[in-house]
């Protein structure tokens, strides 16, 4: 397609229904969120339902929605520099001494990204909370919830109470069942997962601290946080997995993990001596 997708959107809105305007007119105001966005999730960002996403997209020439996200992102992606940054180019039998270079490439420029968008002070906070907190629940699925449970994995070492568990709707009804005392971390790059909007609804509804690991840009689920960590929008829509997002994910709980080590040093490496020490003959 020689025509950019949202000029061809703009020139289309006249011949579409109502509908469908909706969802032109929310990706055109928020193109970059709406590559992010499943088919349900957009219908719903724009008030429209996902049948009429698919009229939309046969309308501006595209068969899939697939096809029109990755249309998109041209337009989206291009000119943007180090702000957005591209997910490891590949191709057709890549080469393995391609992938090295272009793997570490991306990680490099994406620490250097998270430093550029992870505020210290929102850190201090959060390693403050944590501290300060009953005991933190831990939510997190897909990439996220590896994040999730390795950050439950290093508060337990140190001794820190926490909780993570792996099933999705386990998740949901422990949020229901927190205690004011209580502080919920949801880890979500996009910040749509609709999962994670309704255990940040249960937890905002028990009166606990919300903190979240969202990307930058507004999404749902920063509207129930009381303190972000953002991580950059570092991933492009086509990817074979969230490899990108996870490491500046995982990247960010290891410092926020050091802040909360720093705060009790001498009793937090006590911990987690004996903690290798027990596991160590294993």
């Amino acid at each position: 397609m020689n025509q950019g997708a949202l000029e061809t959107i703009d020139a289309a809105i006249p011949n579409l229904a109502e509908a469908e305007r909706k969802i032109a007119a929310f990706i055109q105001e928020a193109p970059q969120k709406a590559l992010h966005l499943n088919i349900s999730e957009l219908a719903r960002q724009a008030g429209t339902s996902p049948a009429a996403v698919v009229r939309f997209c046969r309308h501006i020439g595209v068969g899939k929605y697939s096809d029109f996200k990755l249309w998109l992102a041209k337009d989206v992606y291009q000119g943007w520099g180090e702000k957005f940054l591209p997910d490891l180019e590949l191709e057709s039998q890549t080469p393995g001494a391609r992938a090295i270079r272009g793997m570490t490439e991306a990680v490099r420029r994406t620490m250097n990204s998270l430093a550029q968008t992870l505020d210290p002070r929102a850190v201090e906070e959060a390693a403050e909370r944590i501290k300060g907190a009953s005991m933190t629940a831990i939510f997190g699925i897909g990439a996220s919830g590896l994040v999730a449970e390795d950050f439950h994995q290093k508060l337990t070492r140190i001794g820190i109470p926490s909780s993570y568990l792996f099933d999705t709707h386990a998740q949901i009804t422990a949020s229901c069942s927190l205690r004011q005392s209580d502080l919920a971390f949801i880890i979500s790059y996009s910040g749509e997962t609709n999962e994670m909007i309704e255990v940040a609804a249960q937890s905002k509804a028990r009166g606990c601290f919300l903190i979240s690991m969202t990307m930058t840009g507004q999404n749902r689920l920063r509207d129930y946080s009381d303190l972000i960590l953002e991580i950059p929008t570092v991933e492009r829509i086509y990817r074979s997995a969230a490899e990108l997002s996870r490491i500046s994910q995982l990247a960010a709980i290891d410092i926020l993990f050091n802040v909360l080590i720093s705060y009790d040093l001498d009793s937090a490496i006590s911990s987690l001596e004996r903690s290798m020490q027990a596991t160590h003959h294993f």
